[in-house]
């Protein structure tokens, strides 16, 4: 959204024409002023813009890491359950050989380490999957603070360079004010020399004709 520039320029060209300007000269410097207010206003939109841009960003991204947190926590509570699972469906056939086959016994022993040995694998896999998810979480966290870090420095040098561009122009347009001053004080001093010139040639005409 632009703001209304509060700028007065019948004032200003009222103003620099009772102080020795023409009607024209007063009107191109009211219309470069009116300019360089514009230019520094829609200079103020692009930097907000850029603001939004980053929040924008920012958020987007804080929402994909809590997505992805959340499939991830999904997905460790089903390996949970199918663990928990096989296990109860482990006892419980390892209870029916009991009973019906006492003979197999020893056979069965086998089969529970065997089972022991492959949950102390879960355990294992759980455990690595865990590690795997905390460095790619520190790793994201990371990458998003480098890039937090990489925009404010990219703003920073854009808000110099603009303040800079902002003061060549405006030193420009001081250096033409002061070029235009010196023009008119020529051509004032070119008039008053011109019009003391008349003065002289009318008194010497006046003298000429005195009997």
């Amino acid at each position: 959204m632009s703001e209304a520039i509060a700028f007065d320029t019948h004032r200003f060209i009222k103003h620099l024409t009772k102080n020795g300007f023409t009607e024209q000269q007063a009107e191109a410097l009211a219309n470069e002023q009116v300019t360089l207010l514009n230019s520094n206003l829609a200079t103020k939109a692009e930097i907000a813009a850029i603001h939004g841009e980053i929040e924008a960003m920012r958020l987007e991204t804080k929402a994909e890491i809590e997505k992805f947190r959340l499939a991830t926590k999904t997905e460790i509570a089903t390996i949970h359950n199918e663990i928990e699972a096989l296990r109860l469906e482990t006892k419980a056939e390892i209870a029916v050989i009991h009973k019906d086959i006492e003979v197999i016994r020893k056979e069965i022993a086998v089969i529970h380490k065997d089972i022991e040995d492959g949950l102390e694998e879960s355990r294992n896999q759980w455990k690595a999957t865990e590690t795997a998810l905390n460095n790619q979480r520190e790793a994201t966290e990371t990458a998003f603070a480098n890039q937090w870090k990489a925009t404010e420095m990219a703003l920073a040098n854009q808000w110099k360079a603009t303040q800079a561009a902002f003061e060549i122009q405006r030193k420009n347009t001081e250096a033409a004010m002061e070029a235009l001053k010196v023009e008119l004080l020529k051509w004032m001093f070119g008039a008053m020399i011109a019009q003391g010139g008349l003065i002289v040639g009318l008194i010497v005409a006046l003298i000429s004709d005195t009997p």
